[in-house]
């Protein structure tokens, strides 16, 4: 880049030479002017004469037009020669300029005389100038000053002047090009007034500065003090002797002494004092107003008048005289909770009032209380400003101390208040009033109010370092809190005082200013096939920096398929269930308080895929229950007959009954086949047995069966009787079913020494009336009776309970081939 440069500027110069060796070559014409250096700003006459001979103007009719800097400028002829052309340039104002003189014909002009104007500049003023006292050996007097806009291509030369009070002048020439000249002991003057200037010459003129008026010994800056000793006086008093440095001992005037004094006591490091005042050299300063028994740092710094300050000494450690301390301890006492074997659980917490003095750096308190009136005892010895300690239930007063190693304070009587059951303040609310205070308001619950306490305490801390506490009127129900920190938690209780005791405590957690939290809760994952559990932790109490108003959870998959849950800020636990198993999702928790937003880390995890075991167990008990369920509906449902009867088994219906007409080879077809019974037997009954029994046998059947919900009103035995239907009387039953048993037949022992096959229950879905009945309903049960005046002819009929008035209306089994067939023999 530098070499193209270099090549442009090499072009331009050439062709700059060859114009103006061009121009100086042409015989046509004459540029003048009295001079080519002209000062800036001022008045510049050119003018251009064109010579006779000149071949552009012979017998031509032309004109002439002057350029400057290729700015077209009127000129006029002279009235001598009508060939000189003239222009007046009023205020020459750039650096450098171009005159030229241009012969035109017609529109055709050519340069016939060039000239390079420069412009001159006096020297500018000398600014800022400024000079300081040096009081190291060699005593020198510096003097700096600002040139100005350098000229270019002139020299210039400055000089330093100076005047003393007297008709005494001294001039100073620095060295060529340096701006600053340090002016010997001579020619300064410690403590009179001097005047100073500067003056600038080159070779267009001169320039001078401002004469500034000095005091030599106010530009001085004095060396760091020494403080020789430090020592003790009056109580809160400290005594400094000093002096100056051993090369500035001459100096016996008053100087401006300034003394600062810092508490070496880090709970006090904010009373740090500065004391000024004039003193002289190796005198004594005292400095009053200090803590008690307070060791102290000191520090020393002088001047001369309005002077730069010296650097501060090297520091001195001393200590104030001690004594008592004085004054009285603003208290607030809390009984917490009910008495325990006698004696309640208290907490004292105290202050300095404004007219208590320590008066001493180690300061310890003492609490006390009265058992007896010659008794006083001690439960609490500490430096701190609270106490814990056990109150009998007894003691009215409680007296607290603060001591040091001069002695003890008066006692503060701090009265027993036994907590009750009162109304608490109303309305407790906490407004911010800056980042580090807040307006706590309330509203008193009743006229009979005394005062209240305002308690508040950091949240993040321990209960009783923290503890803060005010004291106020009856008349006052609100106080700005200064002093806190930002974004961080404050309890804030306020207690009602009555005469009868202290009310309740009401309380409300604030901040001054929230932001967003510290941290983000590191997300937690737990599987629930196929759902996955997120939870956190609760941020801690310090890093929250407000209170916690939601959390979100942003997850999304592969494809960028983003979905967001809000959670409200109590909850530390979420499920997700629209995950697709197989896909990895990545999870994103966002922490929000009023003050804003923080998002936590991103955590990648793959949706819970369901095994082949875990499908197994799913799949097997739900076929299960799809084919119970199938079978029930196809069982509720269908028309089949041979599930009807597998069911529900067909009774024979009497009143369409053929078994008349049935004959013992017909009626064992279809019975089914027994290997232990070697004779087939009827199984058409609901209920068959055979009887055969005593006559106290009977008795407890028939008393059964009268049980049962198979009861009649009488039956009647009489051989004379023909027809059997008329055995039947009408059967009274609680409940009508759909079908019922046709009959029970009931035998007490094997038929003929065969095995008896289990009973087989056959219903009848007919809805036809039972034979000589009305209404539908079941015959009696039949047993064998004994036989009393009956035929030879053994027959089923009802037996009525006294046997002896038994009247047996008789039935011939002639039409009842099948009954007949069961009919045995004595």
């Amino acid at each position: 880049m530098a070499l193209c440069w270099n090549l442009v500027h090499a072009v331009l110069w050439t062709t700059a030479c060859l114009f103006t060796a061009d121009v100086r070559a042409s015989s046509c014409a004459e540029l003048h002017t009295p001079s080519v250096v002209v000062p800036f700003g001022s008045q510049v006459a050119a003018s251009c004469y064109i010579k006779e001979e000149c071949s552009l103007t012979k017998d031509q009719d032309f004109h002439v037009k002057l350029y400057y800097n290729n700015i077209l400028i009127h000129s006029n002829k002279t009235s001598q020669d009508t060939r000189i052309y003239e222009i007046l340039i009023t205020n020459f104002t750039d650096t450098r300029a171009v005159l030229e003189c241009h012969v035109c014909l017609s529109d055709y002009c050519k340069v016939v005389d060039a000239l390079e104007i420069k412009a001159s500049y006096p020297p500018p003023v000398p600014q800022n100038l400024t000079c300081i006292l040096n009081l190291t050996k060699p005593i020198t007097l510096l003097c700096k000053w600002d040139p100005g806009q350098k000229m270019l291509d002139i020299p210039t030369n400055y000089t330093l002047h100076i005047e003393l009070s007297g008709s005494e002048r001294f001039i100073y020439v620095p060295a060529p090009g340096k701006h600053f000249y340090r002016v010997p002991r001579a020619g300064i003057t410690f403590f009179n007034t001097m005047h100073v200037y500067v003056m600038a010459v080159n070779a267009y003129g001169n320039s001078t500065s401002e004469t500034q008026e000095l005091w030599p010994m106010k530009t001085a800056k004095l060396d760091a003090p020494q403080i020789q000793r430090v020592g003790t006086g009056k109580f809160g008093c400290l005594e400094h002797c000093w002096r100056l440095s051993q090369t500035q001992g001459w100096i016996t005037r008053s100087l401006l002494v300034e003394i600062r004094l810092k508490p070496m006591d880090g709970k006090v490091l904010d009373r740090e004092q500065v004391s000024s005042r004039k003193a002289r050299p190796t005198s004594t300063i005292e400095v009053c107003g200090l803590l008690h028994g307070m060791i102290y740092q000191s520090s020393m710094r002088v001047r001369y008048d309005t002077g730069p300050w010296s650097e501060w000494s090297h520091p001195t450690k001393a200590t104030t005289p001690m004594k008592a301390p004085t004054g009285r301890l603003v208290t607030w006492l809390k009984l917490l909770g009910p008495p325990v074997n006698k004696h309640y659980m208290a907490q004292l917490l105290w202050k300095p009032s404004l007219q208590f003095r320590a008066n001493s750096m180690n300061l310890s308190y003492i609490v006390s209380y009265m058992r007896t009136p010659k008794k006083k005892e001690s439960v609490c010895v500490t430096e701190l400003q609270h106490c814990s300690f056990q109150l009998p239930v007894g003691v009215s007063k409680v007296s607290l101390s603060a001591m040091n190693t001069a002695g003890k304070s008066s006692s503060t009587e701090v009265a027993v208040y036994r907590r009750k059951e009162l109304d608490p303040v109303r309305y407790l609310h906490v407004l911010p009033e800056s980042e580090e205070s807040v307006l706590i308001e309330w509203v008193s619950p009743s006229p009979l109010i005394t005062g209240y306490v305002l308690e508040w305490k950091a949240s993040w801390e321990a209960i009783s370092d923290s503890i803060s506490f005010e004291i106020l009127d009856k008349n006052q129900t609100s106080l700005v809190v200064s002093g806190l920190e930002p974004y961080k938690p404050y309890e804030f209780s306020v207690y009602a005082k009555y005469k009868e005791g202290i009310g309740q405590s009401s309380t409300v957690m604030a901040y001054t200013k929230e932001k967003a939290p510290s941290v983000s809760p590191k997300l937690k994952f737990r599987e629930f096939r196929p759902y996955i559990e997120l939870s956190w932790d609760e941020i801690p109490l310090q890093e929250k920096n407000g209170f916690i108003t939601g959390y979100k959870v942003f997850y999304w998959d592969e494809k960028n398929n983003t979905r967001v849950i809000d959670i409200e800020g109590t909850q530390t636990s979420v499920v997700l269930k629209d995950l697709h198993p197989f896909s990895m999702y990545e999870f994103l928790l966002m922490t929000s308080t009023n003050g804003g937003s923080l998002n936590g880390s991103i955590v990648t995890m793959q949706a819970p895929v369901i095994d082949s075991f875990e499908i197994v167990l799913f799949l097997v008990p739900a076929c299960v229950g799809l084919i119970l369920l199938f079978i029930g509906v196809f069982a509720c449902f269908s028309k089949n007959e041979c599930l009807k009867k597998f069911l529900w088994p067909m009774i024979p219906d009497p009143a369409n009954s053929s078994i008349k007409k049935w004959t013992t080879t017909d009626s064992l077809l279809d019975i089914p086949t027994f290997k232990e019974v070697k004779e087939p037997v009827l199984v058409y009954l609901s209920h068959f047995s055979l009887l055969s029994s005593s006559e106290s046998e009977l008795w407890k059947v028939d008393k059964k069966l009268k049980s049962s919900k198979w009861t009649y009103d009488r039956c009647k035995a009489d051989e004379g009787h023909t027809d059997s239907s008329h055995d039947s009387r009408t059967y009274n039953s609680g409940q009508m079913n759909e079908s019922v048993p046709y009959a029970t037949v009931v035998f007490a022992g094997p038929y003929r020494s065969q095995p008896v096959p289990p009973p087989a229950y056959l219903r009848s879905d007919s809805t036809q009336p039972l034979l000589g009945e009305e209404e539908p309903s079941s015959p009696l049960p039949f047993k064998m009776c004994p036989k009393v005046n009956v035929s030879e002819v053994d027959h089923f009929s009802t037996c009525e309970e006294n046997l002896k008035t038994v009247q047996i209306k008789g039935s011939l089994l002639e039409d009842f081939p099948m009954l007949r067939s069961l009919e045995t023999q004595n």
